[in-house]
């Protein structure tokens, strides 16, 4: 049974937790912020464009009012001309209109995609500086109980590879070139004498011969192993789970812009 410090850890969660609410607020909603207020000022733009739009159309009308005034026979003599002009600002007004949306449409596309990308980016920041966080706290609070568990984990897998994925030991045996080969392993505290010769009696299973093992101490895996032997690479540790719930949470948010757009 594994023996927790649960004030610790609990200690540990709440600072977590106060960390990640400053983060939102110093961080990423004066981000999200900005982005807002860069939207709103294309916004703006696009509206001047449509009051000047309108200026345009009272002009029009003033033109239209000192026309009718005119003397009959001065309107007789251009009504045919002032159809003609008409007409003429009617088309170009609609295509005046037709420009101002098509223009005010690409602001706001672009004003999204800016705001996606800005968002996506800071986000993907985000992440990595809560895992980051993460896994600093985890380096102070988890206990040895948890490594040696993460060891017997890998040491377990590597026993059920022999039982259901033969070809695969095969074919690391076949890449073994050496008459007594090395296996590399990298822990993130050292491995007691237990633990390094139930490494050496796993490996010489799977490499049918007598292996050597080469130690080396690495505090990034946080808890937990790396091993190489061969082509093969297998890792159990709390760092390559991190990295997976990393990689689950891109895809997620990757999955959620697609569908937005």
């Amino acid at each position: 049974m594994l023996d927790f410090d649960w004030i610790t850890i609990l200690w540990e969660i709440a600072n977590f937790l106060i960390i990640t609410v400053a983060l939102y607020f110093l961080v990423f909603k004066p981000i999200v912020k900005r982005s807002d207020a860069r939207a709103a000022e294309k916004r703006h733009l696009m509206e001047e464009i449509i009051k000047d739009r309108q200026a345009a159309a009272n002009e029009l009308t003033k033109v239209e009012t000192r026309l009718k005034n005119l003397d009959a026979e001065i309107q007789k003599i251009t009504s045919k001309a002032y159809e003609q002009t008409k007409l003429k600002q009617t088309e170009l007004l609609e295509a005046t209109h037709e420009e101002a949306n098509h223009i005010l449409q690409e602001a706001l596309t672009e004003a999204r995609k800016q705001q996606q990308y800005e968002m996506e980016q800071h986000q993907t920041e985000f992440v990595e500086l809560i895992l980051r966080i993460s896994g600093q706290a985890l380096k102070h609070v988890t206990p040895d109980a948890v490594n040696s568990a993460l060891i017997e984990e890998l040491n377990a897998e590597i026993w059920d590879m022999g039982k259901t994925d033969m070809r695969q030991v095969q074919a690391i045996r076949d890449s073994l070139t050496e008459r007594t080969p090395t296996v590399k392993v990298a822990s993130a505290v050292p491995l007691t004498a237990d633990q390094q010769r139930n490494l050496v009696r796993t490996f010489s299973a799977l490499a049918d011969r007598d292996v050597n093992i080469e130690l080396e101490t690495d505090p990034e895996l946080i808890a937990g192993i790396k091993v190489r032997i061969g082509d093969l690479i297998v890792e159990n540790s709390l760092t390559s789970q991190l990295l997976d719930i990393k990689e689950e949470i891109n895809t997620s948010l990757e999955d959620f812009y697609g569908n937005n757009d």
